[in-house]
């Protein structure tokens, strides 16, 4: 709803932007783990306003500088612009270290966000799995306007997702979110583990303490994973600390 509000506000204030001199166009950043509906979320955003999607592949190694510019110039009124999993392309401004070479560069990236080959009346999304590998000069304010973390599936979301695959039964929909809410469980993994019991809302209610064990246990691997070595020396530190004080 943020979003929609912020959108919403950003279409009727074209004038404004003008008396300001500030350039007309808005960009978002969307986090989260993989899984947790950034490019969902843009697509029914998008049906919502009524707008068109146009997604670039930033990992297209035959995307130079100039084409990016291009492309966005020549972006339709009432557009979306997507860029997907933008972290995927640089990481510390060079290209990612196994053997990709990506025709676009870094400051050519950072040209069409906000240089003088930005262009107006534009509306971005940014997505990336893995915010804290970016640049800072990618989400500083300026280039980025909104950043929002898209996390595990609420139990809002668990409920509502229930009731989609299995709007008649709608009596065991407590019962299945006080399993499942809070395990770090994404939409996607939601949404497969509907498609499996799809014949038979009992069954995946059933079922469901055994998915929340899996969801609890995977997740909690992957949040360790996703330290960096620093953290990670920290707190070995410090239990060692805590065994032998």
């Amino acid at each position: 709803d943020e979003i929609i509000d912020d959108l919403q506000d950003f279409k009727a204030s074209y004038q404004w932007y003008v008396d300001r001199g500030i350039p007309y166009r808005r960009c978002y950043m969307l986090h989260g783990t993989p899984g947790s509906g950034k490019t969902s979320f843009i697509t029914a955003l998008a049906g919502h306003l009524g707008y068109n999607i146009c997604i670039l592949s930033l990992s297209d190694p035959s995307l130079t500088d100039d084409q990016l510019a291009q492309c966005l110039s020549v972006v339709p009124q009432q557009s979306i612009v997507v860029m997907e999993d933008i972290d995927a392309v640089f990481v510390d401004r060079a290209a990612k270290p196994d053997g990709f070479k990506p025709g676009l560069s870094f400051s050519g990236l950072l040209n069409v966000l906000d240089g003088v080959v930005a262009g107006e009346e534009r509306i971005l999304f940014l997505t990336t799995n893995h915010i804290d590998r970016l640049d800072s000069a990618i989400i500083r304010p300026g280039r980025v306007d909104v950043t929002k973390f898209l996390g595990p599936a609420t139990r809002f979301q668990i409920e509502k997702m229930f009731l989609k695959f299995f709007p008649s039964d709608s009596s065991l929909v407590s019962q299945f979110a006080e399993n499942v809410s809070g395990t770090g469980a994404s939409m996607a993994e939601l949404q497969g583990y509907f498609m499996i019991h799809k014949h038979n809302a009992q069954s995946a209610v059933d079922d469901a303490k055994f998915f929340a064990r899996a969801m609890a246990s995977k997740h909690k691997t992957d949040s360790i994973h996703s330290l960096n070595p620093e953290m990670i020396n920290s707190l070995n530190s410090k239990s060692k600390d805590v065994i032998n004080p």
